[in-house]
């Protein structure tokens, strides 16, 4: 059975017209070096998926099918040895026979030409001439088999999202699919097969698995990466499930991959996925006992959680890492991680957990002099208090803020205390408490220029209610 080696980086000239979305590239290595490049799409709204005037809907193939011309797709998917009318290019035969060797050999010739045709067109602007001559030539190769179809897809792939070709995208789309749905059938065949028959060398060549003579990681990780650069997430992500199994199977290490997978869906904010492929990662690194991969992958597990609303999880997390870092002699850490995990349990109305943390986080932001994680702890803490009507609780808390806020030279904060203050002093009746704190916050106002109205109107207030207030 003759196989082919894939070829993915066909030159062709890049029309240079401004891209509104701008990608980075995360490189992870697999076996035996083999590059698994995943395109990070970062700083944009991209649940509908927009690069500048490009929306492409990423449903199934039934959504794809209803937004491309019906013409056009038959056209492009239609098999060309078969399909009428037929291409000028392939030779007219009179029987259902394959094509000569001389056949195929003009084809070729005819196909290089309509390649450097399209190319002269892509240098001069005609995008609309240069894709009709890249999806005709890219359809024609299918004459050569999987392998020939699948060097000519993968570059025009990349050029059509960035060139906001929609249209061009969805067809491509549509047709590396198909090319996927063969090598899913090659696999589970295999799967299937005793060892004995695995060998076959009379085997049909049926996919681009078994046309190509690369490793079958080499052929999916091109498969993953063309569907990465045609947006196609759901299908990329199968992709990768498939070589990660397949590493499973052979008994290699699936670490690279499952980390690319787990980052890919961060990108696409799919974060609940994200978090179960953090979770296999963290439970691999508890086994081998590397407690610098298990912080690193509860880091990515808390992001993963607090970015999909699950804030039980989170905190669940949350709470391993405390004890990690204190072995870890990290204990710097423990501030920030402590108010995260106290406001989480705020959030889920935990309010005695959440007290329990906040006490803990204002202990440890003091003990490392980390000022502004006090500071917060403090306010929430107040406002925590304030909530259930523990006043005096409350203005404990903002009492301590204010020496807090002074360490930390937020006069913003000093201010913005001492009115909290003033309003639960007030609320109980403690007009002269109320007045001083007003007071002190209008000083501050004063020095930074915001607010003073305000504070000047609370001090007429009370003055007014003492006035007015009864002598004892």
């Amino acid at each position: 059975m003759e196989r082919y080696v894939l070829q993915t980086s066909v030159n062709l000239p890049r029309h240079k017209t401004p891209v509104g979305s701008v990608f980075r590239a995360l490189r992870i290595w697999g076996l035996s070096g083999v590059v698994f490049s995943v395109a990070l799409l970062g700083g944009a709204d991209i649940s509908g998926l927009k690069a500048g005037g490009l929306q492409l809907s990423l449903g199934g193939a039934a959504a794809i099918a209803q937004q491309v011309d019906p013409q056009a797709r038959e056209t492009f998917l239609s098999d060309p040895l078969t399909a009428k009318p037929r291409d000028p290019l392939l030779p007219v035969v009179t029987s259902d026979r394959p094509l000569r060797p001389l056949e195929l050999r003009s084809l070729r010739e005819g196909l290089a030409q309509l390649n450097q045709q399209a190319q002269a067109q892509l240098a001069a602007g005609q995008l609309d001439e240069a894709f009709a001559s890249l999806l005709r030539e890219i359809r024609l190769r299918r004459v050569f088999g999987p392998v020939a179809e699948f060097n000519a897809i993968a570059p025009v792939a990349e050029l059509a999202w960035e060139q906001q070709r929609s249209e061009e995208v969805q067809l491509l789309t549509l047709r590396l699919r198909e090319i996927w749905a063969a090598v899913q059938v090659d696999l589970a065949d295999r799967a299937a097969m005793n060892a004995e028959d695995q060998g076959s060398e009379d085997a049909e060549v049926s996919s681009l698995l078994e046309a190509s003579a690369e490793p079958d990681i080499v052929v999916l990780s091109a498969i993953a990466q063309t569907f990465i650069d045609l947006r196609d997430t759901d299908y990329a992500v199968a992709v990768y499930r498939q070589i990660i199994d397949l590493l499973v199977a052979e008994g290699s290490d699936p670490t690279a991959v499952q980390r690319g997978l787990a980052a890919y869906h961060l990108s696409w904010f799919q974060f609940a996925d994200a978090a179960d492929v953090y979770l296999t990662l963290l439970q691999a690194a508890r086994e081998q006992g590397n407690q610098t991969l298990e912080v690193e992958y509860l880091e990515q597990l808390v992001y993963s959680y607090q970015q999909a609303n699950s804030l039980e999880n989170a905190a669940r997390a949350q709470t391993d890492l405390v004890g990690l870092y204190q072995t870890m002699g990290q204990e710097d850490k423990l501030p920030v991680l402590l108010l995260a995990i106290a406001q989480n349990y705020r959030a889920l109305n935990w309010t005695n957990d959440a007290i329990a943390y906040y006490r803990s986080a204002y202990s440890a932001g003091q003990r490392f002099e980390q000022f502004s994680v006090s500071a917060q702890v403090l306010r929430d803490l107040g406002g925590v208090y304030r909530a259930i009507a523990l006043t005096d609780e409350a203005l404990l808390a903002y009492n301590l803020l204010v020496p807090v806020e002074e360490q930390a030279y937020n006069d913003y904060g000093i201010m913005n205390a001492y009115d909290d203050i003033g309003q639960l002093e007030r609320r109980e009746g403690n007009l002269s408490e109320a007045l001083q704190a007003f007071e002190k916050a209008l000083v501050i106002s004063n020095r930074l220029g915001l607010d003073e109205a305000r504070f000047v109107e609370q001090i007429e207030s009370v003055t007014q209610l003492e006035q007015t207030e009864p002598a004892p």
